[in-house]
């Protein structure tokens, strides 16, 4: 049985996230690593909407997560019921990461973790992981914007499983 990597004294000195900043400078993407913390701070133009997403490496788990947040918050009690519902009924449909809301705020979130069995971190694993959660934040954007201009009875009556189903919403080839 293998032994979990050794947890360096400062969490921003671990082989994980150097090779998450490895990952980072190869593909030019510009970050901001927060200091005294395993994290990346970065922004991304996607098609509908700008991603801002923050990667986390947890040494001592061997674990990377990176978050995206939707620019749009929905705080009226009405919408963000709307929302919560469109981000389970969105999740039904992932096969990797999920959605969360930061209930108060009224705002959506994607999240995906990856747990690595050993040192060795993939870097097609890693842009794979900022990958997904650009593309799924900027999927849901422009319904989150839809359901941000509806009001009243438009709002409740909006079908939220064919809204989901609408090809026109989609970044084109």
């Amino acid at each position: 049985m293998s032994q979990p990597p050794a947890t360096p004294s400062r969490p921003e000195d671990s082989r994980l996230f150097d090779a998450v900043k490895a990952v980072f400078n190869a593909e030019g993407w510009a970050y901001h690593a927060v200091p005294g913390r395993a994290v990346i701070q970065s922004g991304f133009e996607a098609h509908h909407t700008r991603v801002e997403l923050h990667v986390q490496a947890f040494p001592e788990l061997n674990a990377l997560s990176v978050v995206s947040e939707s620019p749009l918050a929905l705080p009226d009690p009405a919408r963000r019921e709307r929302l919560a519902e469109l981000l389970l009924r969105t999740d039904q449909t992932l096969t990797v990461g999920a959605f969360e809301m930061d209930w108060d705020a009224g705002r959506a979130l994607f999240r995906v973790t990856n747990l690595f069995s050993s040192d060795a971190v993939d870097p097609a694993i890693v842009r794979g992981l900022v990958h997904t959660t650009i593309l799924e934040m900027d999927r849901i954007s422009p319904l989150i914007v839809l359901l941000s201009q509806a009001e009243g009875p438009a709002l409740a009556g909006i079908d939220l499983p064919a809204l989901l189903s609408r090809m026109d919403l989609l970044p084109g080839d």
